[in-house]
């Protein structure tokens, strides 16, 4: 006779529980989290992204009956960080990395960066380059970190405008990843955008300009009471 996770048979009882741990079940994030009963190998379809489940993806209950696992693979929308409210033009020091920090969303397993974006101040002059660095917290206090995605050598282009690129590399990176998207100009009178009067923190490190930045960069952590205008877009996959 068929019974647990074995099939059905003729002499088989068709009950609630067994046609719950054989069917899918069909409903929002909240609800499959909220299910009294599970099995091993039950499905789970989301309609409503909610409780740890996102829309459109199927769950599977693992074989311990302890956790539900995706199995269709999925690309999130693109995000981003929050960008400061710019009030001020600063000049840029030729080679510093201008940091903004955050920290990448738990929803999906791996987050791989397609877009950094910088605000031009009204002086433009040299070249601009940028990368996300992975940092111990935010706001960091080692001065080791280690690149995770970056971009080629732009001219920097636009008065007082946003300026980005999508030509970027990026290496996947875990969700809940503590990162610092940065920003560097080849310049000594260029200006950049920031939000000024906020309070004093680790903000800036005085590298070498370089467009070919190496993967870890040990230079010590300079304070700032200015917050730049420094962008880091990225999508999920799970």
């Amino acid at each position: 006779m068929g019974s647990g996770g074995t099939e059905f048979d003729p002499a088989d009882s068709y009950s609630s529980a067994r046609f719950n741990q054989k069917s899918t079940f069909v409903g929002t994030g909240a609800q499959i989290n909220a299910l009294s009963t599970t099995y091993p190998g039950m499905h789970a379809y989301c309609t409503s992204t909610g409780s740890g489940f996102i829309i459109d993806i199927e769950y599977v209950r693992n074989a311990a009956n302890s956790a539900w696992n995706a199995i269709d693979f999925f690309e999130s929308a693109e995000a981003n960080n929050t960008a400061v409210t710019d009030n001020a033009d600063f000049t840029v020091t030729a080679g510093r990395k201008y940091y903004a920090f955050f920290t990448l969303p738990s929803t999906e397993k791996l987050y791989v960066f397609t877009k950094i974006l910088w605000k031009n101040g009204a002086t433009l002059n040299g070249n601009i380059i940028a990368g996300v660095d992975m940092i111990d917290a935010d706001p960091p206090t080692l001065a080791n970190t280690i690149l995770i995605a970056h971009c080629p050598e732009l001219a920097q282009a636009g008065v007082s405008q946003d300026q980005s690129t999508t030509q970027i590399v990026s290496k996947p990176v875990r969700g809940g990843t503590i990162c610092g998207v940065w920003v560097s100009s080849s310049s000594n009178t260029a200006t950049l955008r920031e939000q000024t009067g906020l309070g004093s923190q680790n903000q800036l490190k005085a590298s070498a300009y370089d467009t070919t930045p190496d993967s870890a960069d040990t230079t010590a952590w300079t304070t700032a009471t200015a917050r730049k205008k420094v962008v880091a877009y990225y999508r999920g996959y799970y």
